[in-house]
C-alpha cells in the first residue's frame, strides 16, 4: 500500500483509520515546515512515534530527570552504559533498577501518545507511509495502541484543545497560584468534599493537585509539562480547568520583574569609528542639560530608525543615522547569541522561541527586538541554531 500526499487532501485522521482498518506494518513519516515527525505501526497498531530534530530515545531521560523520576546522576550512568552497550536507555534504567518497569512503559507511553497527538493539530504538511515486513520497537515496555483508540483520543484532543488554548495562549506563559485555600490531602481514607468546602478549602484531584504544585510564578507551562509526567495534553487541560476555577492566574508581570536581573554584557570584536565619534557627540551635548531625554530613544527602540533621529540629522546626515542604528542593531544581536549559548548550559538544549529568554531572565523583554522593534529571526534545527536580523524592506 502506497500512500503518500498532503494533509489538506487527505486528514491525518483518515490515513490512520486506513492503517488501522487494513491493519498494515510500517512507518508514517509526516513533514511540516521544518519538523519531521515519524509514528510507527505494526499491524495497525501504534508502538512508536520519534521526531527528526529530538528522538524519543534521546529524550527519555531528559523528560524522566526533570518529572523527579530518575536523578541527574543515575541519568549520567546510564548514558555511560548506552554509549558502550548501544542497548535501548529504558532497558538500562529498568536493569539497573534506576525506575521499574511500570514507570517506564507509562513514560514511554506518554511520550509516544504526546508526539501523536501534536500531530493531530497539524493542519498542512506532507505525508508518506512506507509499508515494512517488520518494525523494531520496545516490545517489553511499549504497549501497542490501536489506531481506533488513537483516533477517539485525538478527537476529543481537537475538540477541547481550541477552548483550551483561549486561556494557554503561549508554552512560555507563567502562572502563580491564586490566593485560594487548598485543601490538604489526606494520609490514608480520602477526606469529605463537604468536610473541606465547609472549612473554606478548595478539593483537588491527586493530579490536579501534583499540577497545581508546579505552578510557581516562575515556571512557563512548558516547563510545567516537561515536570508532570502526564503529557502535553493532559497537563494544560487540568492547567486550564485551575485556570477557569481560578486557582492559578497568569502572571503578567514576569516578564518586567525578570528584566531586574542584570544581563551578561558581550563586547564587540571591534567598535565602529562612527559610533566613538558619536559618543564624543554627545559628551558634548551634555552640557546643554538636555541631551538625555533627547537621546533616550536611542537604546529605548524606534518605529522606523529616521524619525527619533530627525533631531540629529542637520550635524550627522540621514546616512549615518542609518549606519548607527545598524551598529546598535547588531551588538543587540549579540547579546541575543550570546544569551542562547548561556541558556544551553542551564538547560542542556536552545529555547524554542527566543521568549524563553526573557522568561528564564537572561534578557529584558525589549533585548530580544532589534533597535526598529522587529522580532530577530530565530530558528532551531539539527541540533544547532540560525538567528539573524530581518532585511530591511
Amino acid at each position: 500500500m502506497a500512500l503518500k500526499g498532503t494533509l489538506q487532501d487527505f486528514s491525518l485522521a483518515d490515513i490512520f483509520q486506513l492503517i488501522g482498518i487494513q491493519r498494515k506494518t510500517g512507518v508514517l513519516t509526516v513533514k511540516h515546515d521544518q519538523e519531521v515527525m515519524t509514528v510507527s505501526f505494526v499491524d495497525g497498531n501504534v508502538v512508536g512515534a520519534d521526531s527528526l530534530h529530538r528522538r524519543l530515545e534521546d529524550r527519555l531521560g531528559t523528560v524522566l530527570v526533570k518529572s523527579g523520576q530518575i536523578t541527574e546522576a543515575q541519568l549520567q550512568d546510564a548514558l555511560k552504559i548506552q554509549k558502550s552497550t548501544l542497548q535501548r536507555m529504558g532497558k538500562i534504567l529498568v536493569e539497573h533498577k534506576f525506575i521499574d518497569a511500570k514507570g517506564l512503559r507509562d513514560a514511554l507511553q506518554v511520550q509516544i501518545s504526546q508526539m501523536v497527538f501534536r500531530l493531530f493539530r497539524w493542519k498542512t504538511g506532507e505525508y508518506d507511509f512506507s509499508q515494512e515486513q517488520g518494525v523494531e520497537y520496545d516490545q517489553e515496555h511499549v504497549t501497542p495502541v490501536s489506531a481506533e483508540s488513537v483516533l477517539m483520543e485525538g478527537a476529543r484532543i481537537l475538540d477541547e484543545w481550541p477552548m483550551i488554548e483561549k486561556a494557554i495562549r503561549s508554552f512560555s506563559m507563567v502562572f502563580r497560584r491564586a490566593n485560594v485555600d487548598i485543601a490538604q490531602a489526606a494520609p490514608g481514607a480520602a477526606r469529605s468534599a463537604s468536610k473541606d468546602e465547609a472549612a473554606g478549602a478548595v478539593t483537588l484531584s491527586e493530579q490536579e493537585r501534583m499540577v497545581h504544585g508546579l505552578v510557581d510564578g516562575k515556571r512557563t507551562v512548558q516547563e510545567i509539562i516537561e515536570r508532570s509526567a502526564l503529557g502535553e495534553f493532559e497537563t494544560c487541560r487540568i492547567l486550564f480547568e485551575l485556570i477557569s476555577r481560578h486557582l492559578v492566574e497568569e502572571l503578567r508581570t514576569a516578564v518586567r520583574r525578570g528584566a531586574a536581573t542584570p544581563v551578561p554584557a558581550v563586547e564587540a570584536a571591534e567598535t565602529s569609528p562612527l559610533l566613538i565619534g558619536l559618543g564624543y557627540l554627545v559628551l558634548i551635548l551634555l552640557a546643554g542639560g538636555t541631551i538625555l531625554l533627547r537621546a533616550r530613544p536611542l537604546v529605548s527602540g524606534w518605529d522606523d530608525g529616521r524619525a527619533q533621529f530627525a533631531w540629529m540629522e542637520p550635524i550627522i546626515g540621514a546616512g549615518e543615522t542609518e549606519a548607527i542604528v545598524d551598529a546598535i542593531a547588531e551588538n543587540h544581536l549579540q547579546r541575543v547569541d550570546f544569551a542562547i549559548q548561556v541558556y544551553f548550559l542551564l538547560n542542556r538544549g536552545y529555547p524554542v522561541d527566543l521568549r524563553y529568554l526573557v522568561t528564564g531572565r537572561l534578557l529584558r523583554p525589549d533585548a530580544i527586538v532589534d533597535p526598529r522593534g522587529r522580532p530577530y529571526l530565530y530558528q532551531v534545527e539539527s541540533g544547532t541554531y540560525k538567528i539573524s536580523r530581518q532585511p530591511l524592506v
